[in-house]
């Protein structure tokens, strides 16, 4: 429907339309450490300020997701950097918990263009 939707103190990626409207909020991941991709690969409010308001749309009645775009390839998993910002893992476990839709895509820039080339299993748990 729209792209910089305001929400709150925010402005997420887009509002998509559909039976039930979603928001959804896009992230890119570079960090790839031992394959798997990790996010954030520095503290962020913002993230978990966007978290936030994607879960009160959800409480809201509305649908609400996060797809991390994960820009480096091998990684079969996404996990939350824990390490660098335990309070955005958190912050995720918790949105996802509550029905905010979490999932992953692996890509590459080529060409000026982001080519997407298939699904990265999100483990919010850090399960080996």
């Amino acid at each position: 429907m729209r792209s910089e939707p305001a929400r709150g103190k925010s402005r997420l990626d887009f509002l998509l339309a559909g039976e039930r409207p979603c928001l959804l909020e896009a992230k890119s991941c570079t960090l790839v450490r031992d394959g798997v991709a990790l996010f954030p690969d520095a503290p962020t409010e913002r993230g978990r300020r966007h978290l936030q308001e994607l879960a009160g749309a959800v409480r809201e009645g509305c649908r609400a997701a996060i797809v991390f775009v994960v820009m480096r390839g091998g990684a079969p998993a996404l996990r939350p950097n824990d390490e660098t910002d335990p309070a955005f893992g958190a912050a995720l476990r918790e949105a996802a918990a509550g029905g905010v839709e979490a999932m992953a895509l692996a890509a590459r820039y080529r060409d000026g263009w982001v080519e997407l080339s298939g699904r990265v299993a999100v483990d919010l748990y850090g399960r080996k």
